[in-house]
């Protein structure tokens, strides 16, 4: 279990979270929900430790955390292949192929980013993210540009790898296929069988 206590994060004299309290699930994939501006890639900056906020605590959350951003931050001058091998020590680099078969991208390890769709590009950056492992994955808007059939192969995907999952997503395809469901706005809701 993942406790989040009176945590308050502000820019300047703008109040994204007032002690917002939370417990997440240690486990399965939970999705954030709400309305844009609501705090929800702020509360995942922190948890990845790439924000510090005004106060609150944290306890709980699995050490390593592996993060996808809004942005994809593919390196433009390496291949898809490049991309994920570049994130796994060399011990791991057979592994490629699984990545790809993940992100259904077989056959497209020697395209540069530039050739791919732009639904593409976000599979290679979410492969590349679970490729590069961790005590969770944090994903913010993992399947932008994503179909909801294939958004639905890829959470049962990311579900199998059994490493607790949190993400945001305004997909509402893919927030119904997740474990649980928190609306920053409103009180946490569970999926229902």
């Amino acid at each position: 279990m993942i406790r989040i206590e009176a945590l308050t994060v502000a820019y300047g004299d703008k109040l994204v979270l007032d002690r917002f309290s939370l417990e997440l699930p240690g486990e399965g994939i939970t999705a954030l929900s709400g309305p844009s501006g609501c705090g929800k890639t702020s509360l995942l900056r922190v948890l990845a430790g790439l924000q510090k906020p005004q106060g609150g605590r944290i306890t709980g959350l699995p050490a390593h955390p592996a993060i996808l951003f809004q942005e994809n931050r593919l390196l433009p001058w390496r291949t898809v292949g490049e991309q994920i091998t570049d994130v796994l020590p060399p011990a791991r680099r057979d592994e490629l192929p699984r990545w790809l078969a993940l992100a259904e991208l077989e056959g497209e390890q020697d395209r540069f980013p530039s050739q791919l769709s732009g639904g593409m590009q976000r599979r290679l950056a979410l492969a590349r993210a679970l490729a590069l492992g961790g005590g969770i994955y944090l994903l913010d808007e993992p399947f932008t540009g994503v179909d909801p059939a294939r958004q639905a192969r890829l959470m049962t995907a990311i579900r199998a790898l059994n490493v607790p999952t949190l993400l945001i997503n305004h997909e509402p395809s893919a927030v119904r296929l997740a474990d649980a469901v928190v609306p920053l706005d409103g009180p946490p809701l569970t999926r229902l069988p």
